[in-house]
């Protein structure tokens, strides 16, 4: 006998993800839900479609943004922020984080990392600052939950080279946008 797959449609996730993220626990409910549904990555390996895009959002409104995120091996995300909370969920690949921290003479220096395997849950603060890779040969791929309204919140980008802090843009984004 095989046990029955807990979340059958990516629509129910999605609902279940919204539902947690409403209440003054979000944080902590939104976290068991992800913890809870991503034991068993090909759980959602099956209810997840192929996108075409690497990025894809799956629903916003002001208390939770759901996005599908998807990082190609030798890439790497500029450092970013993201001002509210992230709870981000793996299910195919490894998806690797330098963490970083501003210091007051403004440089930008790493102060820690984690890899992330398939099946592996890992929250961040607000005012984290980190940059994101595949540590795969195939492409990593996983459910980013923030708690707000990540397309408005004003976030930023950090350049590696001068240490600055930037608006963050779509543009800035793919300009800071590294080849490992």
């Amino acid at each position: 006998m095989t046990e029955k797959n807990p979340i059958s449609d990516l629509g129910v996730l999605v609902t279940d993800l919204r539902r947690a993220s409403m209440g003054d626990a979000a944080p902590a409910a939104v976290k068991q839900i992800m913890e809870d549904v991503f034991k068993k990555p090909q759980d959602i390996c099956d209810i997840v479609p192929e996108f075409i895009e690497n990025d894809t959002l799956l629903y916003e409104d002001e208390f939770v943004s759901i996005w599908h995120c998807r990082f190609i091996p030798e890439r790497t995300t500029p450092p970013h922020d993201h001002q509210i909370t992230a709870i981000i969920g793996i299910y195919r690949g490894a998806e690797h984080n330098d963490i970083y921290e501003m210091y007051p003479d403004s440089s930008l220096r790493k102060t820690g990392e984690t890899v992330l395997l398939a099946g592996e849950v890992l929250q961040m603060s607000p005012t984290t600052i980190h940059t994101v890779s595949c540590a795969s040969i195939e492409p990593c791929c996983g459910i980013h939950v923030y708690l707000g309204e990540l397309t408005v919140v004003e976030r930023s980008l950090f350049d590696m080279a001068t240490g600055n802090a930037l608006p963050y843009t779509e543009e800035t984004y793919r300009r800071l946008m590294s080849i490992k």
